[in-house]
């Protein structure tokens, strides 16, 4: 299994809530949120490969208003 938080940059020029709706939807993903500070918003997916997590993560770049998306694996140590 992958587990990776990704911190996503939302347009100005969309509704937040609606980007977010959008977000949630994307398979892989299984919570979103709103933040306040550098970014606008973070996701967190669970997916079984490393494909996978690349799937969603091109889903979530193609959501309407997204602009940028940073991803961080989690770590199991």
């Amino acid at each position: 299994m992958v587990a990776a938080y990704i911190l996503i940059d939302v347009s100005i020029d969309v509704d937040e809530p609606e980007a977010l709706a959008a977000i949630r939807q994307v398979p892989g993903v299984r919570q979103a949120h709103l933040v306040v500070g550098p970014n606008d918003c973070i996701a967190y997916i669970e997916v079984d490969s490393h494909e996978k997590a690349l799937e969603t993560l091109r889903a979530l770049r193609a959501v309407r208003g997204v602009l940028r998306t940073d991803m961080r694996s989690a770590a199991e140590l």
